[in-house]
């Protein structure tokens, strides 16, 4: 399925799925299909194979939810009152070679104004990340290097509130060693208009990278590290 963009009606659709209920959304099914998950899967399809060539042969695009496009529907569990669709797409590309919970992976975030971009995992052990990180001359360097080309960009996961022993609370790796279970760089901005044509596939992939250092350092140190 070739990728046209995803149309300014696809993304009107997108802000007013919280406010559906399930009566709502199907009555909505067709142009859900139409002007969303059709697009994602191309978008999908088409960033993979421009991932795979400059950034790694080894990502793996699935045009299917729950592949690389995350359902829509949101998980009511720990929030039995919100609302029950979320107001945006997001898409993932993984490392073949991991298994995909735990696989280095690349993000783009699609909301009705803002775009948003990550690299990440979670890890297979605390020990396994807490091993590669605690080497700050390849940790810290390789983040603070991707920090100054990305002064909006948020590191997320950091849940402990001190570092863990054995490590001591000066450690110049401070701050990655209080990651318990994922990592993940990200940062967002405004959606450019390219978003409705072919061209947004090029505007994504340049941004994504941007995170290729970082991405190649999750896999081969990270990933493969003894824990």
């Amino acid at each position: 399925m070739s990728f046209t963009g995803f149309p300014p009606a696809g993304r009107a659709l997108l802000a007013r799925l919280p406010g559906l209920d399930p009566a709502g959304f199907a009555a909505e099914h067709t142009a859900w299909t139409t002007l969303l998950l059709d697009p994602a899967r191309g978008f999908v399809t088409a960033l993979g194979a421009v991932l795979v060539e400059r950034i790694s042969p080894g990502l793996l695009a699935d045009p299917r939810v729950n592949g690389s496009i995350a359902p829509i529907n949101r998980d009511l569990r720990f929030d039995p009152h919100g609302p029950r669709y979320k107001d945006h797409l997001l898409f993932r590309w993984w490392e073949r070679d991991r298994p995909k919970r735990t696989a280095p992976t690349l993000f783009v975030r699609l909301d009705p104004t803002r775009i948003g971009y990550a690299s990440g995992m979670v890890f297979p052990s605390t020990d396994q990340w807490r091993t590669a990180v605690a080497d700050h001359t390849t940790a810290q360097g390789l983040i603070n290097r991707v920090r100054r080309d990305l002064p909006d960009a948020e590191i997320a996961g950091a849940d402990l509130k001190r570092v863990p022993a054995p490590y001591p609370a000066d450690h110049p790796n401070a701050d990655l060693l209080r990651h318990k279970t994922m990592f993940q760089l990200r940062w967002t901005q405004p959606l450019p208009t390219a978003v409705s044509t072919p061209a947004f596939v090029e505007h994504c992939a340049t941004q994504l990278a941007r995170l290729t250092a970082l991405h190649h350092w999750l896999h081969t140190t990270v990933a493969t590290v003894a824990p």
